[in-house]
């Protein structure tokens, strides 16, 4: 469904009954890498999936290249889905969003959980390669970046299969004013210390874009949290682990 927010339409789906789950995708992603999930425990929760600003059915809108326009834009939903806490889950850049809004609006977490993501900012090195790939895009579309990304994502071919048709059919503009916001991000790594609510860290033991030391430098913030590594898949534990990390969202959720 398409829900009017204040200069967007955002595609979100909504599936289940019960305590609310959002998850939040990864770049050039969209929702439906959450369908199998929902699927599998809709009878346990409710899983709201929304694709963020300039992906999948989402308007870009005035896009202003900041993770922190993301987070308002989960703010401005769950407002209108009269939603005061939810589990709040993001992969990815996904993770990067969520961490944004528990710093602004911790108050409205039942709990967190960072998904093969990390709190800690690009280096000046990671950050110069992310510009360069928007300007990959601008010159030449998504396509060469889908090809790339799709690669790291996993070693499986159906999750490389899935990932490249999505990244290749995102919006370019979308997708280089993700890219730009997230080598602006900052290091939150704070945020993590600080929360109150329980959070959970779930890492894919074969992950080549986050190393499992962000990924424990995370659990090692807070003594609240939780740390688990996902035997056997990489970047994308939604698609090639979808009951194992299904299981952990529904613990998390209580």
């Amino acid at each position: 469904m398409k829900l009017q927010l204040n200069d967007i339409a955002m595609e979100v789906e909504t599936l289940g009954v019960g305590k609310p789950i959002v998850l939040l995708h990864g770049l050039g992603l969209n929702h439906t890498i959450w369908q199998n999930i929902a699927g599998l425990y809709k009878e346990q929760a409710q899983f709201i999936l929304p694709d963020l600003r300039g992906h999948g059915g989402s308007q870009l809108g005035a896009a202003n290249e900041t993770i922190e326009q993301y987070a308002e834009d989960i703010r401005e939903l769950l407002d209108k889905l009269k939603l005061e806490k939810v589990l709040l889950g993001g992969h990815s850049m996904g993770g990067y969003v969520a961490l944004a809004f528990a710093e602004k609006y911790p108050e409205r977490l039942t709990s967190l959980v960072m998904i093969a993501t990390n709190a800690g900012p690009d280096s000046d090195t990671r950050k110069a390669q992310r510009l360069q790939e928007v300007e990959n895009i601008k010159a030449t579309g998504a396509s060469e970046f889908a090809e790339t990304l799709s690669l790291k994502l996993s070693d499986r071919s159906f999750v490389q299969a899935t990932s490249r048709e999505m990244i290749s059919q995102t919006d370019p503009d979308g997708l280089c004013n993700a890219i730009i916001a997230i080598s602006r991000r900052p290091d939150r790594l704070h945020v993590l210390a600080e929360l109150k609510a329980p959070f959970l860290v779930a890492a894919g033991a074969e992950d080549l874009i986050v190393p499992q030391a962000a990924a424990r430098m995370m659990a090692h913030a807070n003594p609240q949290a939780k740390f688990v590594v996902v035997p056997e898949v990489g970047h994308m534990p939604m698609l090639a682990a979808p009951r194992a990390l299904g299981a952990l969202l529904i613990v998390m959720a209580g």
